[in-house]
Protein backbone atom coordinates (compact mmCIF):
# COMPACT_ATOMS: atom_id res chain seq x y z
CA UNK A 1 0.00 0.00 0.00
CA UNK A 2 2.67 2.20 1.07
CA UNK A 3 4.57 1.46 -2.32
CA UNK A 4 1.43 2.57 -4.36
CA UNK A 5 1.18 6.29 -2.58
CA UNK A 6 4.92 6.35 -3.69
CA UNK A 7 3.83 5.74 -6.71
CA UNK A 8 0.73 8.11 -7.16
CA UNK A 9 2.63 11.03 -5.48
CA UNK A 10 5.40 10.93 -7.78
CA UNK A 11 2.71 10.84 -10.63
CA UNK A 12 1.21 13.62 -9.34
CA UNK A 13 4.48 15.63 -8.95
CA UNK A 14 5.24 15.03 -12.78
CA UNK A 15 1.70 16.36 -13.47
CA UNK A 16 2.25 19.46 -11.14
CA UNK A 17 5.51 20.34 -13.14
CA UNK A 18 4.53 19.79 -16.84
CA UNK A 19 2.81 23.40 -16.34
CA UNK A 20 5.24 24.82 -15.15
CA UNK A 21 7.88 24.06 -17.64
CA UNK A 22 5.69 24.25 -20.22
CA UNK A 23 5.19 28.20 -18.80
CA UNK A 24 9.01 28.90 -18.62
CA UNK A 25 8.99 26.95 -22.13
CA UNK A 26 6.43 30.04 -23.07
CA UNK A 27 8.34 32.78 -21.17
CA UNK A 28 11.63 31.86 -22.93
CA UNK A 29 10.22 31.79 -26.47
CA UNK A 30 8.56 35.45 -26.07
CA UNK A 31 11.79 36.58 -24.16
CA UNK A 32 13.89 35.49 -27.25
CA UNK A 33 11.41 36.49 -30.21
CA UNK A 34 10.91 40.43 -28.13
CA UNK A 35 13.70 42.56 -28.20
CA UNK A 36 15.19 45.61 -29.29
CA UNK A 37 15.71 45.51 -33.45
CA UNK A 38 17.78 47.68 -35.84
CA UNK A 39 17.52 48.65 -39.43
CA UNK A 40 19.60 50.98 -41.78
CA UNK A 41 17.97 51.34 -44.83
CA UNK A 42 18.90 53.32 -48.72
CA UNK A 43 15.95 53.99 -51.05
CA UNK A 44 15.79 55.86 -54.45
CA UNK A 45 12.39 57.51 -55.82
CA UNK A 46 11.74 58.95 -58.88
CA UNK A 47 8.88 61.97 -59.00
CA UNK A 48 5.43 61.13 -60.35
CA UNK A 49 2.00 63.31 -60.99
CA UNK A 50 2.05 66.83 -62.40
CA UNK A 51 2.14 70.13 -60.02
CA UNK A 52 -0.34 72.88 -60.79
CA UNK A 53 -0.18 76.27 -60.14
CA UNK A 54 -1.72 79.94 -61.43
CA UNK A 55 -2.44 79.16 -65.22
CA UNK A 56 0.88 76.51 -65.35
CA UNK A 57 2.16 73.01 -64.58
CA UNK A 58 5.46 70.95 -64.51
CA UNK A 59 6.10 67.45 -64.48
CA UNK A 60 7.54 66.11 -60.87
CA UNK A 61 10.88 64.95 -62.51
CA UNK A 62 12.02 65.30 -58.89
CA UNK A 63 14.51 62.20 -58.10
CA UNK A 64 15.23 61.26 -54.26
CA UNK A 65 18.21 59.43 -52.78
CA UNK A 66 17.49 58.62 -49.10
CA UNK A 67 18.86 57.19 -46.21
CA UNK A 68 17.47 56.04 -42.99
CA UNK A 69 17.79 54.58 -39.82
CA UNK A 70 15.23 52.44 -37.62
CA UNK A 71 15.67 52.10 -33.69
CA UNK A 72 12.14 49.65 -32.83
CA UNK A 73 11.58 46.76 -30.51
CA UNK A 74 10.13 43.70 -31.87
CA UNK A 75 6.71 42.10 -30.02
CA UNK A 76 6.74 39.08 -31.51
CA UNK A 77 7.78 37.57 -34.94
CA UNK A 78 5.09 39.76 -36.83
CA UNK A 79 4.81 43.13 -35.17
CA UNK A 80 7.72 45.48 -34.93
CA UNK A 81 7.19 49.36 -33.72
CA UNK A 82 9.61 52.26 -33.37
CA UNK A 83 11.32 55.53 -34.61
CA UNK A 84 13.19 56.52 -37.49
CA UNK A 85 15.75 59.09 -38.54
CA UNK A 86 16.84 59.58 -42.07
CA UNK A 87 17.71 61.90 -44.72
CA UNK A 88 15.91 62.64 -47.90
CA UNK A 89 18.42 64.16 -51.08
CA UNK A 90 16.58 66.22 -53.96
CA UNK A 91 18.17 67.83 -56.44
CA UNK A 92 18.37 71.28 -55.35
CA UNK A 93 17.34 70.80 -51.30
CA UNK A 94 17.16 68.23 -49.00
CA UNK A 95 14.55 67.13 -45.52
CA UNK A 96 15.61 65.42 -42.42
CA UNK A 97 12.73 63.12 -41.79
CA UNK A 98 11.60 61.80 -38.31
CA UNK A 99 8.67 59.30 -38.69
CA UNK A 100 7.04 56.66 -36.42
CA UNK A 101 7.29 53.13 -37.89
CA UNK A 102 5.01 50.24 -38.13
CA UNK A 103 5.93 47.00 -39.95
CA UNK A 104 4.54 43.54 -40.22
CA UNK A 105 5.92 40.24 -41.10
CA UNK A 106 3.11 38.10 -42.25
CA UNK A 107 4.72 34.77 -41.62
CA UNK A 108 7.32 33.41 -39.15
CA UNK A 109 9.20 31.83 -41.85
CA UNK A 110 12.92 32.45 -43.75
CA UNK A 111 11.19 34.55 -46.56
CA UNK A 112 8.35 36.61 -45.64
CA UNK A 113 6.38 39.18 -47.24
CA UNK A 114 6.69 42.24 -45.38
CA UNK A 115 4.76 45.62 -45.03
CA UNK A 116 5.80 49.00 -43.28
CA UNK A 117 4.77 52.78 -43.15
CA UNK A 118 6.87 55.49 -41.98
CA UNK A 119 4.40 58.58 -40.83
CA UNK A 120 5.90 61.75 -39.16
CA UNK A 121 7.36 65.59 -40.20
CA UNK A 122 10.36 66.20 -42.69
CA UNK A 123 12.82 69.17 -41.22
CA UNK A 124 14.40 71.36 -43.39
CA UNK A 125 18.42 70.36 -44.19
CA UNK A 126 19.02 73.02 -47.12
CA UNK A 127 17.41 75.01 -49.84
CA UNK A 128 18.49 76.85 -53.14
CA UNK A 129 17.92 80.34 -52.85
CA UNK A 130 17.84 80.30 -56.58
CA UNK A 131 14.87 79.57 -59.30
CA UNK A 132 15.42 76.69 -61.75
CA UNK A 133 16.42 78.04 -64.86
CA UNK A 134 14.02 76.19 -67.16
CA UNK A 135 11.12 75.97 -64.56
CA UNK A 136 12.36 79.25 -62.51
CA UNK A 137 10.64 77.80 -59.88
CA UNK A 138 11.98 76.40 -56.15
CA UNK A 139 10.46 73.04 -55.35
CA UNK A 140 10.98 71.77 -51.85
CA UNK A 141 10.85 75.25 -50.09
CA UNK A 142 9.49 74.30 -46.55
CA UNK A 143 9.43 71.71 -43.76
CA UNK A 144 6.22 69.61 -43.27
CA UNK A 145 4.54 66.19 -43.19
CA UNK A 146 6.18 63.15 -44.43
CA UNK A 147 5.28 59.72 -45.31
CA UNK A 148 6.25 56.85 -46.84
CA UNK A 149 4.85 53.16 -47.14
CA UNK A 150 6.18 49.57 -49.03
CA UNK A 151 5.63 46.23 -49.76
CA UNK A 152 7.97 43.64 -50.18
CA UNK A 153 9.84 40.76 -49.06
CA UNK A 154 12.01 39.84 -45.72
CA UNK A 155 14.75 37.15 -46.16
CA UNK A 156 16.60 35.86 -42.82
CA UNK A 157 20.51 35.91 -43.87
CA UNK A 158 21.65 34.89 -40.04
CA UNK A 159 20.17 34.50 -36.86
CA UNK A 160 20.49 38.22 -36.21
CA UNK A 161 20.42 39.69 -39.64
CA UNK A 162 18.00 39.98 -42.70
CA UNK A 163 17.55 41.83 -45.76
CA UNK A 164 14.68 44.16 -47.15
CA UNK A 165 13.91 44.49 -50.28
CA UNK A 166 10.63 46.25 -51.21
CA UNK A 167 8.94 48.82 -53.27
CA UNK A 168 8.62 52.15 -51.97
CA UNK A 169 5.87 54.97 -52.06
CA UNK A 170 7.22 58.58 -50.35
CA UNK A 171 4.52 61.39 -50.17
CA UNK A 172 6.64 64.70 -48.96
CA UNK A 173 3.98 67.77 -47.65
CA UNK A 174 6.27 70.84 -49.03
CA UNK A 175 5.44 74.06 -51.15
CA UNK A 176 6.77 75.57 -54.11
CA UNK A 177 8.14 78.97 -54.68
CA UNK A 178 7.58 80.84 -58.17
CA UNK A 179 7.19 84.36 -59.26
CA UNK A 180 4.34 86.14 -61.29
CA UNK A 181 5.00 89.39 -62.97
CA UNK A 182 2.91 91.89 -64.67
CA UNK A 183 2.78 93.81 -67.70
CA UNK A 184 4.64 96.90 -65.45
CA UNK A 185 7.28 94.74 -63.71
CA UNK A 186 10.66 93.61 -64.85
CA UNK A 187 10.80 89.49 -65.35
CA UNK A 188 13.03 88.57 -62.12
CA UNK A 189 12.01 85.13 -62.50
CA UNK A 190 15.37 83.57 -62.81
CA UNK A 191 16.87 85.15 -59.74
CA UNK A 192 14.65 85.70 -57.34
CA UNK A 193 10.09 84.51 -56.71
CA UNK A 194 7.40 86.40 -55.30
CA UNK A 195 4.89 83.46 -54.50
CA UNK A 196 4.62 80.00 -52.62
CA UNK A 197 1.79 77.37 -52.70
CA UNK A 198 1.23 74.34 -50.56
CA UNK A 199 1.94 71.17 -52.95
CA UNK A 200 2.06 67.03 -52.00
CA UNK A 201 4.91 66.03 -54.02
CA UNK A 202 4.46 61.78 -54.71
CA UNK A 203 7.08 59.46 -55.53
CA UNK A 204 7.78 55.84 -55.86
CA UNK A 205 10.57 53.71 -56.09
CA UNK A 206 12.83 50.93 -54.29
CA UNK A 207 14.02 50.50 -50.69
CA UNK A 208 17.07 48.72 -49.86
CA UNK A 209 17.49 47.59 -45.47
CA UNK A 210 19.17 45.68 -43.26
CA UNK A 211 17.86 44.47 -40.15
CA UNK A 212 20.19 43.50 -37.03
CA UNK A 213 19.33 42.66 -33.35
Amino acid sequence: MKKNHCIIGLILCCLLMIPSAQSQNIKTKRTKESKFVYMTSLGFNAGVGILKFENRQIDNRIMVFNVNQLLAYQFNPYVTSGIGLGVDVWKKTAFIPLTANLSINFMDHFVTPHWYVNVGYAFKWYVSSKPEVMERVIQGATPGWHLNSGFGAKIKIKDNLALMIAADYRMQNTTLKYSVSTNYDYDYSLVTTNRTVNKYYHFVGVKIGLWYW
